[in-house]
């Protein structure tokens, strides 16, 4: 993620009232989760999987925060169990950030695969999604995620890819 989305980023969450962010490590958001992990506005929690990521965020919804998971789209496809399992099944807002690995200008062949299936896999478990591809959009992105999470009671994603990502 470039520098500029990065910070885009962090402000949009800490202005729409994201206080709570998982994160499974992944080198296309470095530049947002160091400084979100420092960040004193910020209960960061780094999570061993993408399943451990959704269980946090569902706990740390149930006392009273505003959740956000960071997860590349590989993780994402290892989660859904437990998406469909917890805040699809009862109704938990949960941000779902996602980088968007193996869309167009993406060099890693291996990510291709995850790149073609993501959007469909996000439409068939109904989960609201939006590709933001320039750091200006990032924002506004965000801060309507936000609102549509919690007007809808269930978990909304941001795909980031483009000049984001690439």
């Amino acid at each position: 993620m470039n520098v500029e989305a990065a910070r885009a980023a962090h402000q949009a969450l800490l202005k729409s009232g994201v206080n709570f962010v998982a994160c499974l490590p992944d080198s296309a958001f470095q530049e947002l989760y160091v400084p979100l992990s420092a960040d004193p506005e910020i209960t960061y929690v780094q999570v061993a999987s993408e399943n451990d990521g959704v269980g946090v965020c569902m706990g740390a919804w149930l006392g009273g925060m505003k959740p956000a998971l960071l997860v590349e789209n590989t993780g994402f496809t290892l989660g859904t169990y437990a998406l469909l399992r917890g805040p699809m099944a009862f109704g938990v807002p949960m941000l779902l950030l996602i980088s968007h690995r193996g869309d167009l200008g993406d060099e890693r062949w291996f990510s291709v695969p995850f790149g073609w299936g993501t959007k469909p896999l996000l439409d068939s478990m109904r989960i609201t999604h939006r590709s933001v591809e320039r750091a200006q959009d990032v924002s506004a992105a965000i801060g309507n995620a936000v609102k549509s999470m919690n007007s809808m009671q269930a978990p909304v994603a941001i795909l980031f890819a483009g000049e984001i990502l690439f």
